[in-house]
């Protein structure tokens, strides 16, 4: 199945200041975050970012954040962001059925709002290169599990350019500046 830019949602997830430099290639990994942010809002994909437990991490990344809304961040305190009935409820309130999910770490929170959105009737896509763990050796369980379980594992590339659908359209040559720049 395509991405769709009318049926899909972005969520980012967790990638915060305390967490993100002791990320492998966290550099990467924040380049196709904020790019997947970047093309979302010229696309018209509704977004948000959760922050885990932030007096105790941080709160979401000042390059992320300043991509985005007081209303975008959703502040949470279980591994997955479904157990938290309100953040749930924000993402089903969208009407849309495709989850786009990024973040930090790939194995754990990420994961796990992969697999609860899959439970609870989304369909999620996983990026598997704007996602991170300190450890390679995590990121690659993470893509493993979730492959297994049926996720779909794309690039940000290929988000960006499902998203689009075709060259005509007015912001083509904005997403392809955003491409070109990774």
């Amino acid at each position: 199945m395509r991405l769709d830019r009318n049926r899909s949602f972005l969520l980012v997830i967790d990638v915060q200041s305390r967490l993100v430099p002791a990320i492998h290639k966290s550099t990467h990994v924040m380049a196709r975050c904020i790019a997947l942010v970047q093309a979302a809002r010229l696309l018209g994909v509704p977004l948000f970012a959760t922050a885990h437990c932030p007096e105790r991490i941080g709160p979401v990344d000042p390059e992320l954040r300043a991509l985005l809304n007081d209303g975008e961040i959703l502040t949470k305190r279980r591994f997955c962001c479904t157990d938290d009935r309100g953040i749930l409820e924000v993402l089903r309130g969208l009407g849309r059925d495709q989850a786009v999910i990024a973040g930090l770490e790939a194995h754990v929170c990420a994961l796990q709002a992969a697999l609860g959105l899959a439970e609870h009737g989304f369909c999620p896509f996983f990026v598997g290169d704007a996602a991170g763990s300190r450890h390679v050796s995590d990121h690659a369980a993470a893509i493993d599990r979730l492959r297994a379980e049926g996720v779909s594992i794309l690039s940000a590339e290929m988000v960006m350019f499902e998203w689009l659908g075709h060259p005509d359209d007015g912001v083509f040559r904005e997403v392809l500046g955003i491409v070109k720049s990774l």
